[in-house]
């Protein structure tokens, strides 16, 4: 039962973040508008998302077998999967910090060149990435055993997972913090403008589209990666019953890889339009 519920839940999101995903890349390609340094950030993310939702999608048909995965089979497989997890996760931090240095410094900010300022940020999105991986093989468990789904908690042995847990969650409360403080910014900056000037609207827009990616974000990612922690949080309970609620984490890291798109069309006029 468990397994057609999280795979059920996972083919769901699949089916809407997937062609969101792929509409929202099509835009930026097509509209120049929106192809700036926030937009293809922005697509740095969708690109890779694609791939990661069908690697759970497949993921799920195993669900629905009650597949029983080795340890050391799992971690094979969820290798690319590991690395674009970790390089969207630090993306979003990368996302909040340009925010953050357009608003501060916004004449040095649109001096820049686009294109070798997006090749160089995408340096601390890599190297996050290939922590992770490289860390569990370092650290593989020498006990080869069954485990109850193939997912990133449990196809790695626990000190490899302790620390992919330990630093998402640094980071999740990085981009948390980040847009909070781009809200309070634009808030106070909103307030200097006339209501009814297109300048005040936007900053209405950038504020709102700020907000609402810090609740998905935090109801998401940061989410799946606490309770990634149930076993520290419940160390009595049963084995099987720890790995089914670590499984479940993997519903709101799904739902991650499928916001941007929905987010975009819901809160931005500029985007919405393009994507009609």
């Amino acid at each position: 039962m468990d397994g057609i519920i999280i795979g059920s839940a996972i083919f769901g999101l699949g089916i809407i973040g997937i062609p969101g995903n792929l509409l929202f890349c099509f835009a930026i390609y097509k509209r120049p508008e929106i192809r700036g340094k926030h937009g293809s950030k922005f697509q740095n993310i969708v690109r890779k998302a694609p791939f990661q939702v069908l690697f759970q999608m497949v993921n799920a048909i195993y669900q629905f077998s009650s597949y029983r995965w080795r340890r050391s089979e799992c971690f094979n497989y969820i290798i690319p999967y590991l690395f674009f997890s970790n390089y969207q996760a630090m993306m979003y931090v990368v996302i909040g910090a340009d925010m953050l240095y357009s608003l501060f410094q916004p004449f040095k900010y649109l001096r820049m060149q686009t294109f070798p300022y997006l090749i160089i940020i995408q340096i601390p999105c890599v190297l996050f990435g290939i922590e992770h991986p490289l860390h569990a093989y370092l650290n593989q468990d020498k006990e080869d055993s069954i485990i109850f789904a193939c997912n990133p908690p449990l196809g790695t042995s626990a000190a490899a997972m302790e620390m992919w847990n330990i630093t998402n969650i640094i980071v999740s409360i990085t981009v948390v913090l980040i847009y909070g403080v781009v809200t309070i910014r634009m808030m106070f900056h909103a307030r200097g403008v006339e209501e009814n000037t297109a300048k005040a609207k936007f900053t209405k827009g950038v504020v709102r589209s700020a907000t609402v990616l810090t609740i998905f974000f935090s109801a998401s990612w940061f989410l799946s990666k606490i309770n990634d922690r149930f076993s520290t949080f419940f160390p009595r309970l049963p084995l099987e019953v720890v790995q089914t609620m670590t499984t479940y984490s993997v519903i709101p890291a799904v739902a991650s890889f499928a916001q941007t798109y929905y987010v975009h069309f819901i809160m931005s006029k500029d985007y919405r339009e393009a994507f009609k």
